[in-house]
């Protein structure tokens, strides 16, 4: 219980920062924008007065607040990013390690045994399995109809033993 409330309060933390950049983000879109404007009006007026310029100074000023100020929260994004996305992934990777088993991303080659077969007719050893096929740019959830393509990035995860079996049956 203590870990899903810990995963959960993260997440928690994760889209608060995300809201705060999103903020910023708009303050400083706002920031640029008057001061586009105020450069505008100082250029078409006639005469040229300089002091429109200098009112535009302090517009500079904000938008490197902004800047910083977002860079900041972008910043303790990340590392919550770390903590929210990466730890946990180097908990599976150990866990899977420790027991024997190993997670991989293979592509399927033109002309290999698993191209164009439904992932169902695919000979994988039992204690294998695709979880994952990114194709292009989408990430899709295998079924056994799925047409398996040259070029398809499966992620592949089992037991360590049994994955030379499992890429002949894929690759070769």
């Amino acid at each position: 219980v203590m870990a899903v409330a810990e995963r959960v309060a993260r997440r928690v933390q994760v889209t608060k920062l995300q809201l705060q950049a999103e903020d910023a983000e708009a303050r400083l879109r706002q920031a640029q924008e008057s001061l586009g404007q105020r450069l505008y009006a100082a250029h078409t007026t006639q005469p040229h007065d300089p002091a429109n310029l200098d009112e535009a100074l302090p517009l500079c000023e904000d938008i490197r607040a902004e800047q910083r100020a977002l860079q900041e929260i972008r910043d303790r994004l990340a590392s919550r990013y770390d903590d929210v996305l990466i730890v946990p992934l180097i908990r599976l990777q150990e866990d899977l390690q420790t027991g024997g088993g190993t997670i991989e991303r293979v592509t399927i080659t033109p002309r290999a045994q698993a191209d164009g077969k439904p992932l169902g007719e695919v000979a994988l050893p039992e204690s294998v399995r695709i979880v994952l096929v990114r194709r292009n740019d989408s990430l899709l959830f295998p079924s056994a109809q799925m047409i398996l393509r040259a070029g398809d990035q499966v992620t592949v995860i089992g037991n360590r033993s049994a994955f030379p079996s499992a890429l002949q049956s894929l690759l070769a």
